[in-house]
């Protein structure tokens, strides 16, 4: 999604406030293992894409698919949260920057042992 300084403002404010929806409104123990990493919101901001990362791959793709299911409550809990004329559909997708960011450091840590044998 293209982005704007309007949108990264929205989608900054989106992410604060799925944070407040995650620690206070839901009732699911597995969200505090959860990170929120960012959010990309549509130019005309009806629809927001949510990243989040965790620990275990696995259970954060889980825990991503088990959001989107309830969806309606999430964006129900952030309606209350934020002021926009409408409420973004959300969809929650698994961040997958910090696996790939450690798939890389392992090959470059690779790479080291192999020069200095």
């Amino acid at each position: 999604m293209r982005k704007t300084r309007r949108t990264s403002r929205v989608g900054e404010t989106l992410r604060g406030a799925i944070v407040e929806v995650f620690r206070h409104d839901l009732k699911d123990s597995r969200l505090a293992m959860v990170t929120v990493t960012g959010v990309d919101i549509s130019p005309d901001l009806h629809f927001a894409r949510v990243f989040i990362s965790g620990l275990n791959e696995d259970e954060t793709k889980k825990i991503a698919c088990d959001l989107n299911a309830q969806g309606g409550k999430v964006r129900h809990f952030l309606g209350k949260r934020i002021r926009l004329r409408t409420t973004p559909e959300l969809d929650f997708q698994y961040d997958e920057t910090g696996a790939r960011a450690d798939r890389i450091e392992q090959l470059l840590s690779d790479i080291k042992k192999n020069d200095e044998s």
